[in-house]
């Protein structure tokens, strides 16, 4: 969590609470983590960090896709940013799919 808050702060984005989500409650068992933020300006983040070894793909992206509406259900808020943290290389299609979609896609922190 030390090295997500340094990454964000690199970038400007100071956050007054980050708390990861249970994935038990998502109902997944997914290798990801799933965190919550608010930062300083009240705006809300969800951020998903993914652990795999093969490439991210379509499906992959809509899996994401329906974790990000369960968590808007569990938490009960609509998230202003949405990133997501992945350390393989991403497909292009699923580069595109989650970009129309408003995430925010980050290679460099993992």
């Amino acid at each position: 969590m030390k090295t997500l808050i340094e990454y964000f702060s690199k970038q400007g984005v100071l956050f007054k609470s980050l708390n990861k989500v249970d994935k038990t409650l998502l109902n997944t068992r997914k290798k990801i983590s799933i965190y919550t933020a608010t930062d300083i300006k009240k705006n809300y983040y969800s951020i998903f960090k993914i652990e795999q070894k093969s490439r991210f793909l379509i499906k992959n992206s809509l899996e994401i896709e329906e974790l990000d509406s369960r968590l808007q259900r569990l938490e009960n808020h609509n998230f202003k940013y949405k990133h997501l943290i992945i350390g393989k290389t991403i497909c292009s299609k699923a580069s595109n799919y989650l970009k129309e979609r408003g995430w925010d896609i980050n290679h460099d922190l993992v």
